[in-house]
């Protein structure tokens, strides 16, 4: 079967994937995404050898695009401009762009309708969400041009690790929720079309990682795209159980979830091979991505489709603006992330690089002071200790309750470490420990190391 592998690799680069976008181009529906895709493609190829000058100075003429195009499109851009009394048609500077206000989540929920391109007939127009990961989930729309940029922007990042169109592919993630459905015989045929097989992450056990590690030994795929967690959660079994795989021979990438050190570590001890992280959400796309994870853990942000900048200081909330955004545009967008910016970052400029993505703005515990501890430094508290998987929650009186799946080594003089070393890094707070089996997946079954109760407004 193996020397099958190879002719389907040639199939599906070659011919399918080829065959499938052409047919979509003949569709008018699908056309004007097509050529976008196409169009994205040629200009990253093309813009590989610009200087950082010539990069922003780009963006600035695009953004100019993008402010005058919102305002002529979209009553709430119309209003806002006019309120705050911003000219998108005079040749403003970042420094005039990071005077508009930032567009907040609960904008998106109140006035949704309002952000929508007038411009843009509603056949054109596909509706996606976020996760809800941080409350409610957030509704928006996406055009023609930002699918295809978007798409261009993941493929141009792949290629660039050594995925084309048509390697083997496995995609430790979500698929069906439901876990007695089945693939269409038409999903059946994507699946062979892009050389790809998808195994769920939702519902994993010894049992179950069993049986992929069987799969994925005989598949032999090229590439592997998993949840952060799931993907350790694999190494941890294959190491436990003394077993070196084989598979894959190509680049592993991780999303959907932050990679902690810890999990990195495993990871690559376990497969022997350096893994991508990117970054990107559900409301906005891939944003960034680790392309040389051996020499630099720093994401290569995707300044074509998107302009990146700081809040405020080299430690702040990301804020996003959409640079093809045809359907609803979105000008300076809080994410919801934190990020690590290069000391010269300043809020409206652009950055072409983001040092770390430190988590979720909810993800932190708030002390009784005022002072707030980050979720990602939880993690590391933890590490050195006997535990699958953990959870910190933090209930709305400020005390935190840390619940641990253990290993069969962890002791009870284990537990009681972590309850000191918890005491001491939040102090005044009231803290306790329980053993429990699993850790609760939140929307989009990810695991979410620390969430806090507390409102930021107590």
């Amino acid at each position: 079967m193996r020397m099958l592998h190879p002719a389907h690799d040639f199939l599906s680069g070659r011919l399918l994937i080829p065959a499938a976008r052409f047919q979509r181009f003949l569709r008018p529906s699908r056309r004007a995404a097509v050529l976008a895709f196409y169009k994205g493609m040629h200009f990253r190829k093309s813009a590989v050898a610009w200087s950082a000058e010539k990069k922003t100075n780009w963006i600035l003429d695009r953004l100019r695009t993008v402010a005058r195009t919102a305002a002529q499109d979209t009553v709430y851009y119309r209003r806002l401009f006019d309120e705050i009394g911003f000219d998108p048609h005079a040749d403003f500077s970042f420094d005039d762009y990071a005077k508009l206000p930032i567009l907040e989540r609960q904008v998106l929920v109140d006035h949704g309708s309002e952000l929508i391109s007038q411009n843009i007939p509603k056949a054109e127009l596909r509706p996606d969400s976020t996760g809800g990961s941080t409350g409610a989930p957030v509704h928006i729309w996406k055009g023609p041009e930002e699918r295809g940029w978007g798409e261009s922007g993941i493929e141009s990042f792949m290629q660039q690790v050594g995925v084309r169109p048509g390697t083997r592919t496995a995609y430790f993630w979500g698929h069906h929720l439901d876990v007695k459905s089945q693939p269409t015989l038409l999903e059946r045929y994507h699946q062979f079309e892009l050389n790809v097989r998808w195994f769920d992450c939702f519902r994993l056990s010894d049992s179950v990682l069993a049986r992929y590690h069987d799969e994925l030994t005989k598949w032999r795929p090229t590439c592997i795209v998993a949840y952060a967690s799931a993907l350790a959660s694999l190494a941890e079994f294959l190491k436990h159980r003394k077993i070196r795989p084989d598979y894959p021979n190509g680049p592993m990438i991780t999303g959907a979830e932050k990679l902690l050190p810890s999990q990195r570590e495993v990871i690559e001890e376990v497969f022997q091979r350096a893994i991508h992280e990117r970054y990107g959400s559900r409301d906005v796309g891939g944003i960034g991505f680790q392309l040389n994870p051996e020499m630099t853990l720093a994401y290569q942000i995707d300044w074509a489709d998107f302009l990146v900048e700081p809040e405020n200081g080299t430690e702040s909330a990301i804020i996003i603006t959409k640079l093809h955004g045809d359907g609803m545009p979105m000008l300076r967008y809080r994410i919801g992330d934190i990020g690590s910016f290069p000391r010269e970052s300043k809020s409206g400029w652009p950055v072409f690089e983001l040092d770390e993505v430190i988590g979720r703005i909810t993800d932190r515990i708030l002390l009784q002071d005022g002072r707030w501890i980050h979720g990602i430094q939880i993690p590391h508290l933890m590490k050195d200790y006997p535990v699958r998987e953990f959870m910190c929650i933090q209930r709305s009186d400020y005390s935190v309750e840390v619940q641990i799946v253990p290993h069969p080594a962890f002791t009870e003089e284990n537990r009681l470490t972590i309850l000191r070393i918890m005491q001491a890094n939040l102090p005044g707070l009231n803290i306790s420990t329980e053993l429990v089996e699993v850790i609760p997946r939140q929307s989009a079954n990810k695991w979410r190391p620390v969430i806090s109760e507390v409102r930021e407004s107590q």
